[in-house]
């Protein structure tokens, strides 16, 4: 298969969000077209840091295709996509808690871990994300499956509440089957028994593809920009994808607000110009914009900050001082990931090497040179928590 992968988000819109829209007044407009200055940051003064070192062991050996699914109160939830492995780290000590393979061909089996991983703490349970959602218990003992077949199409998959998980349909590429895509992408299914339990009233009369079936005899394959499309904010959910103008917020209790909408819109030209959310905190959030066109090989996205307070928009690259180092001194931050985390709050891995170059060189922060100075190269990934002041 071929795949390009850019590590974005993305921003929302539509159309039937006029009722929601006039509840709340006219919206804050961002003209994602305007040449605004750029402005560099240091994300060392924008958020406190801390690291979790996770256990190594002949054992416990993560690879450098694993996984950070989820960042809780108590666990972290780790996972390898084709090996199938399923990690739980204690969140304060970095010590394994369990780790299990269920990768078989059986009904309480998964096959490969296509759709990701959910960290139900209250629940005390792990959603394997596969051909269907099989779901365990934190030890790795089987429990229930959701037949919600994840193999039809790509979808996004999150913790929504006590009794149900949302999902997002991405379109249907598959040639012959283009028209089964769904204008209406977000419903919620139950975590007991994966039966639907309703649809967000969020409409699209478009929808931009970030695929499209290449045929190659009587065979195709999809060429895609992979993406994560939707992203936690705490408890929150920012409805975020490339059909969309406008951002949405969605509470715990299914009250949908707009937050902002863009200009120009993402139709205004043929080649489909999206945005995407890279982080959200109380005061500010972060988004990139890219044209989607499958005859390019890509290139740099520019990152905006939208202020919630004022309302100002400044183009901005966020400097990490501590460990993304070049040769001509540190780069830019990545800004973000799909981990789900506590609000305000942002977690990634990074590697052993890297912790070991930045605590020679004195550059770590937080109890980075305590945590570092116990690190051999070839042990595990360490994670790293920001939490946004």
């Amino acid at each position: 298969m071929k795949t390009k992968v850019f590590f974005l988000v993305c921003m929302l819109l539509l159309a039937g969000s006029q009722g929601m829209q006039s509840q709340s007044g006219s919206l804050p407009v961002v003209d994602v077209s305007k040449n605004y200055p750029l402005e560099k940051l240091n994300l060392q003064d924008m958020a406190s840091v801390e690291y979790v070192p996770l256990e190594t062991t002949d054992d416990i050996l993560l690879s450098g295709n694993a996984a950070l699914s989820a960042v809780g109160d108590k666990y972290i939830l780790v996972h390898e996509f084709q090996l199938g492995d399923i990690y739980l780290f204690d969140r304060h000590t970095g010590k394994l808690k369990s780790h299990f393979n269920h990768k078989g061909g059986s009904g309480m089996e998964y096959t490969w871990i296509k759709n990701g991983t959910i960290l139900d703490e209250k629940a005390e349970e792990i959603y394997v994300c596969s051909q269907f959602i099989q779901v365990y218990s934190l030890e790795g003992k089987y429990k229930r499956t959701l037949k919600i077949n994840c193999f039809d199409h790509d979808m996004s998959i999150f913790n929504y509440d006590d009794q149900s998980l949302l999902i997002y349909d991405d379109i249907i590429i598959e040639p012959r089957r283009e028209k089964e895509t769904t204008h209406t992408p977000y419903r919620f299914i139950s975590k007991k028994d994966g039966s639907p339990m309703g649809t967000l009233d969020i409409y699209f009369p478009q929808r931009v593809p970030l695929a499209i079936a290449q045929q190659e005899g009587n065979m195709w394959r999809p060429y895609k920009f992979s993406y994560p499309s939707n992203a936690r904010f705490g408890d929150d959910l920012m409805l975020m994808n490339v059909s969309s103008d406008t951002l949405y917020k969605l509470s715990p209790q299914k009250r949908l607000t707009p937050i902002f909408t863009r200009t120009p819109s993402v139709y205004a030209s043929k080649l489909r110009n999206i945005w995407m959310p890279l982080l959200t905190t109380d005061k500010f959030m972060l988004f990139g914009t890219f044209v989607i066109d499958f005859n390019s090989t890509g290139g740099k996205i520019p990152k905006f900050m939208y202020d919630f307070k004022t309302g100002q928009v400044k183009r901005v690259s966020i400097i990490d001082h501590e460990l993304n180092y070049g040769i001509r001194g540190p780069r830019e931050w990545d800004s973000g990931s799909g981990t789900a985390i506590a609000k305000n709050m942002s977690a990634e891995f990074v590697s052993a090497p890297a912790m070991l170059e930045a605590y020679q060189k004195k550059r770590l922060k937080g109890n980075g040179n305590e945590v570092a100075k116990n690190l051999l190269e070839d042990d595990n990934q360490v994670v790293r928590i920001l939490t946004f002041k």
